[in-house]
C-alpha cells in the first residue's frame, strides 16, 4: 500500500514541506485559421509565476527522492564510473596545429572538468596551460572549457568557457608562453555551437558570432546575430561586423539566421559564409580573402538552400560540393566558382544506389570519401586519376570520420567507431596504402562486453518503408517475450544515429536488457529522401517508424508491450512524445530529456524561430497544421492510460525552454487514467546537457535506467523506501 500511495502522490499532487501544491487547468484557447485548440496550462509559460516556480522546485526535490530510492540505481552509477576509471584520462577537443603542435583538453579521473594542455610535437613533453577551475573563482561558478582554437603561430589560444551548462558563455585568450590570460574577455558568444572561432591570418584577432541578446527570457534572444572581427587588445565590446542583417541589407537575412563565416587558411583565395541554423541546407556566399581587411566585405551568392548542396570546398576557382539534386544518396560535384552550373555540373563521384555519401576531403593524393549503408556500415574510397578504389580499413567500421592533416604533415586522419568498439584513430599513408594506429589514449579492454551481439536489421513500417534497426544484446537471446527493451531514436535535422561506443547504453545490456536504435525517418541514414520523409508535413513517419519497431519486436516474440521503454531528447521529444500519445497501449515507459513537446508554441521558445526552419512556421497554415500534428502536449487526452514517464529538464537550457517539459508533465499527471507514475525531474544546475560532466551524465542515465527497469518489472530494481 505504501508504494501505491507514493505513486499517487506523484500522479496527482506534490508535497513540499507539508504544503500541497497542485496545478490546475485554466481555460485558454487559440484560434488557428478557424481551428480552436485548448491550451489549459498556457500559464506555465510564465516562468515568474510563483505557483509554477514552487511546483517545479517540488518536482525537483520529490523526483530526486524517488529516483535515489530505487534499488539497483547505485550499482548502475558505480559500474559506469568503474568503466570510466579504466581509462586514466580522457582527451577531447584535440587540435593539431601548425608544426605538429597539439592542443587538447585532458581530464583525469580526479578532475571535475578537462584542463587545457599542449605539446610542441608528437613526442614532446605535455605541458599544462590552463585549468578552468581557476577561472573567475570569486564568482563561485564552476566553468568548463567548451571550445578551443590556437592561433596560426601557436602563441595564443582562444578558449570558449561556460558555466552550469548554459552553453552561451565567453571567450578568453591565453598566452601560451606565459600561461596567463589576456585581460580582455569577450561575452555574448556561443563558440561551441556556432561554427567556432577563426583566427585572422596575421593572428591579430578572431572572427566569431556575436549574440546581441543572451537573456533567454527576452523575445529577441539569439536573434539578429552577427559575424564580427575582434582585434586583440581592443575593448571587448568593440568589433567590426562583417556579416549581419543590419550590415548587409543586400542579402536576405532573417532575424533567426546565424551568419557564419567558415574556416580558411593562407592558401585560400576565398572565404565562405552561410545563413546557418537549425537546418540541413543553407544559403552560401563567398568573397575574396583579401576583403577581410576592407571596411565592408562584398559577399557574393554561391548557391541557395534549394540547390540541395552540402559541404562546399573551394580549391582555387573550383567549387566541390555534395549534391542531393536528383540523387538522394548524394553525389560529389565540381563547378567553377566564377561561372557555376548547378544544373549540369561535373560529377566527380556518382551516386551509389546502396551506399550514401557521407563526407569527403581533397589533398594532393586525390579525393577521399566515405559512405554509409543504412547509417551503420561505413566504407572509405579514394579517387585519383579518374580511378575509384575502395580502401581496406584496418577494422570493421560502423562510422568513419576523415580529416586532412595540416600542410606541414601531409596525409589523412581516419577515425573508426562502432557500437562495441570505441573510436580508434589512424594515420593513413596513401602512397604506401597503410594505416598506422595514432590513438591519443591507450585502447581500453571491456571484457564484460565480449559476449554482446549486434544485429543490423530492417523492419517494415506502416507504409512499407524498410526502417534500419540496430539491436544489441547478450548472446543466447531468448524469444520468450520476456526481454526488457530500450528503444532509442531521434529523427530530425537529417542527423544519422551512427554507431558509437557508449558505455551507458551498453550498461542497459549488462543488466539483461536489449538496446535498440531505431533509425527513423527524419535522419539521413538512407540518404536525403529518408530525411525529407520525416520533415514538416511528413514528420508523422518518424514516430510511426518507432511504433513499427516496437510492433516488430513484439511480433518476433523478443518482447511484449509491458516490457518496452522508449527514450530520446531535444528534437527527439517529438518522436517519443507522439509515439505514446498515438499508441499509449504499446509502451510501458517513456523517458524524455529536454524534449521538444509543444511545437505549436515553437515561435515563443528561446530557440524556436531558428528551429522553425526544420519543423515549420506557425504563421503558414500548412506548416502550422504540421506543427499541430507533431505536438505531443496537444494530443494528450483525458481518461487515457498513459505509460510511466520520466520527463527531465535543465533549468538553464538555452535551446528547449524548461516550461515545455513542465506543461507536458502537468497535463499527463492530470489526464492519465493509469496508476503509472509521471515523474518530472528538474535539474537547476544544468542546461541542454551538452556540456555536462561525466558524473552528471552517468547520474542521469542511472536515473533513467533504474526507473525504466523498475517499471518494466526487473526484480533487481524496486522502490526500497517510500517514506
Amino acid at each position: 500500500m505504501k508504494l501505491y500511495f507514493l505513486i499517487c502522490a506523484f500522479v496527482y499532487t506534490n508535497i513540499l514541506a507539508g504544503q500541497e501544491i497542485t496545478l490546475t487547468e485554466k481555460p485558454f484557447t487559440d484560434n488557428y485559421y478557424g481551428k480552436v485548440i485548448s491550451d489549459p496550462y498556457r500559464y506555465m509559460e510564465n516562468t515568474n509565476d510563483t505557483l509554477v516556480q514552487k511546483w517545479f522546485k517540488q518536482n525537483s526535490i520529490e523526483s530526486r527522492k524517488l529516483l535515489d530510492n530505487i534499488s539497483g540505481r547505485k550499482e548502475i552509477l558505480e559500474k559506469l564510473l568503474e568503466l570510466e576509471k579504466r581509462n586514466s584520462f580522457d582527451i577531447t577537443l584535440l587540435n593539431i596545429a601548425a608544426n605538429n603542435y597539439s592542443f587538447y583538453l585532458k581530464k583525469l579521473n580526479s578532475d571535475k572538468t578537462g584542463k587545457l594542455y599542449y605539446k610542441s610535437g608528437e613526442k614532446a613533453k605535455e605541458i599544462l596551460l590552463f585549468d578552468p577551475a581557476d577561472y573567475k573563482k570569486e564568482s563561485g561558478s564552476n566553468y568548463s572549457i567548451t571550445y578551443l582554437k590556437p592561433s596560426w603561430n601557436n602563441n595564443t589560444v582562444a578558449i570558449g568557457l561556460s558555466k552550469k551548462g548554459e552553453e552561451i558563455g565567453e571567450i578568453a585568450f591565453l598566452n601560451v608562453t606565459t600561461k596567463t590570460l589576456h585581460p580582455e574577455i569577450i561575452t555574448h558568444c556561443w563558440p561551441a555551437a556556432l561554427a567556432g572561432i577563426k583566427w585572422l591570418l596575421d593572428d591579430s584577432g578572431i572572427i566569431y558570432i556575436h549574440i546581441p541578446v543572451i537573456d533567454t527570457k527576452d523575445k529577441n534572444y539569439i536573434l539578429n546575430t552577427e559575424s564580427v572581427i575582434y582585434k586583440l587588445g581592443d575593448n571587448p565590446d568593440k568589433h567590426k561586423i562583417i556579416l549581419s542583417k543590419s550590415n548587409n541589407p543586400e542579402i536576405e537575412i532573417t532575424d533567426a539566421d546565424f551568419p557564419v563565416v567558415y574556416d580558411f587558411n593562407s592558401n585560400d583565395k576565398y572565404i565562405t559564409s552561410s545563413l546557418s541554423g537549425a537546418t540541413t541546407y543553407e544559403d552560401y556566399y563567398y568573397a575574396n580573402i583579401e576583403e577581410l581587411s576592407n571596411q565592408k566585405i562584398n559577399w557574393k551568392p554561391l548557391y541557395k538552400k534549394e540547390d540541395g548542396l552540402l559541404n562546399p570546398k573551394l580549391i582555387n576557382d573550383n567549387l566541390y560540393c555534395v549534391s542531393s539534386k536528383r540523387t538522394p544518396n548524394f553525389k560529389i560535384i565540381k563547378t567553377n566558382i566564377t561561372n557555376p552550373d548547378f544544373e549540369n555540373p561535373e560529377v566527380v563521384v556518382a551516386e551509389n544506389k546502396i551506399e550514401s555519401i557521407d563526407d569527403y576531403v581533397i589533398n594532393n593524393e586525390g579525393l577521399f570519401y566515405s559512405t554509409t549503408k543504412n547509417g551503420v556500415e561505413a566504407k572509405l574510397y579514394q579517387k585519383k586519376d579518374n580511378v575509384i578504389k575502395q580502401i581496406q580499413l584496418p577494422i570493421k567500421a560502423g562510422a568513419i570520420s576523415i580529416q586532412n592533416k595540416n600542410s606541414a604533415n601531409p596525409g589523412l586522419w581516419v577515425s573508426i567507431s562502432g557500437w562495441l568498439n570505441s573510436k580508434s584513430r589512424y594515420s593513413y599513408d596513401a602512397a604506401k596504402e597503410s594505416f598506422t594506429e595514432a590513438n591519443v589514449t591507450t585502447p581500453i579492454l571491456y571484457p564484460e562486453f565480449e559476449d554482446f551481439v549486434v544485429d543490423e536489421i530492417e523492419i517494415p513500417s506502416h507504409d512499407g518503408a524498410m526502417v534500419p534497426v540496430s539491436l544489441i544484446y547478450k548472446k543466447g537471446l531468448k524469444k520468450d517475450k520476456m526481454n526488457n527493451i530500450l528503444i532509442d531514436g531521434y529523427g530530425s535535422f537529417g542527423i544519422s544515429m551512427k554507431p558509437r561506443f557508449r558505455t551507458f547504453y551498453l550498461s542497459w545490456v549488462l543488466n539483461g536488457g536489449v538496446f535498440a536504435e531505431a533509425h527513423v525517418r527524419g535522419g539521413s541514414e538512407k540518404g536525403d529522401d529518408w530525411y525529407k520523409n520525416g520533415y514538416k508535413s511528413t514528420k508523422p513517419n518518424s514516430w510511426k517508424d518507432l511504433i513499427a519497431t516496437a510492433e516488430y519486436l513484439i511480433k518476433e516474440k523478443i518482447t511484449s508491450k509491458e516490457r518496452i521503454a522508449i527514450t530520446s531528447g531535444s528534437a527527439g521529444g517529438i518522436l517519443v512524445g507522439r509515439a505514446i500519445t498515438e499508441r499509449p497501449d504499446l509502451f510501458r515507459v517513456m523517458i524524455c530529456k529536454n524534449g521538444e513537446l509543444n511545437t505549436v508554441r515553437l515561435k515563443e521558445t528561446p530557440n524556436g524561430p531558428n528551429c522553425m526552419k526544420e519543423f515549420g512556421n506557425p504563421e503558414i497554415k500548412e506548416e502550422l497544421e504540421a506543427l499541430i500534428e507533431m505536438d505531443s502536449y496537444l494530443h494528450i487526452k483525458n481518461g487515457v492510460k498513459y505509460p510511466s514517464c520520466l520527463i527531465t529538464t535543465g533549468m538553464n537550457d538555452a535551446r528547449v525552454a524548461p516550461w515545455i517539459s513542465g506543461k507536458l508533465a502537468a497535463r499527463l499527471k492530470a489526464s492519465t487514467a493509469s496508476k503509472n507514475p509521471i515523474i518530472f525531474s528538474v535539474n537547476y544546475n544544468t542546461g541542454h546537457g551538452l556540456d555536462n560532466s561525466n558524473l552528471e551524465l552517468y547520474n542521469d542515465f542511472a536515473d533513467q535506467f533504474a526507473f525504466a527497469f523498475w517499471q518494466l518489472g526487473n526484480p533487481k530494481f524496486k522502490l526500497i523506501n517510500s517514506d
